[in-house]
């Protein structure tokens, strides 16, 4: 199994370093990549954490992922929206039916801005759930829309429920209960 997290000046650090040590502790191969502008891959997070990743976007040698996942925060999630590569690649994603995620801004920023997704159920940070349609809108802390190969949460207090249920669509129930238990999780929040 392999995930492409993207990551930009700007988003959210809570969100990312969860999903990708979350994603690692479940044996998933994660790469972390880049979408600066500048062709950077070292990047000052929302709260000015700075983040590596493994490559820029560009440097890409495969496009064969099993999942592709977007963080949020701002304006991040707006470098990945205006970024065409990425955009292309989450299209490709969708197209040939393979699991994609976005949590806080990013399902209202970048997926519902392209129109990625579809009649999807989906959530995001309450303060862009207006920017979601009515119809599709749910306040769960993560929601999985298994028809669309879709799971999408609140914010980076949901980030590790959020990313144990990337490795449970990716791995099984039993992958995300080994991963959840050493992290002492409250019993509400493990799978």
């Amino acid at each position: 199994m392999n995930v492409l997290v993207l990551v930009a000046p700007g988003s959210e650090e809570i969100e990312t370093v969860a999903i990708v040590d979350t994603l690692v502790r479940g044996g998933i191969d994660v790469v972390l990549a880049s979408c600066c502008p500048t062709g950077a891959r070292q990047i000052r997070a929302s709260r000015g954490v700075q983040l590596v990743a493994d490559c820029h976007l560009d440097e890409l040698t495969t496009r064969d992922f099993d999942a592709m996942v977007v963080p949020g925060g701002l304006p991040g999630s707006e470098v990945i929206r205006n970024t065409p590569l990425a955009i292309d690649l989450l299209r490709e994603q969708a197209g040939l039916g393979r699991w994609r995620a976005a949590i806080c801004a990013a399902p209202a920023v970048v997926l519902h801005h392209h129109g990625l997704l579809g009649d999807a159920s989906t959530t995001c940070h309450p303060g862009f759930q207006a920017r979601l349609p009515a119809t599709q809108l749910s306040t769960a802390r993560v929601v999985t829309d298994e028809a669309h190969r879709l799971i999408t949460s609140q914010g980076p207090g949901t980030a590790i429920e959020f990313a144990l249920e990337i490795v449970r669509v990716l791995r099984g129930d039993e992958a995300a209960r080994t991963v959840a238990g050493p992290m002492v999780l409250p019993p509400s929040l493990s799978p």
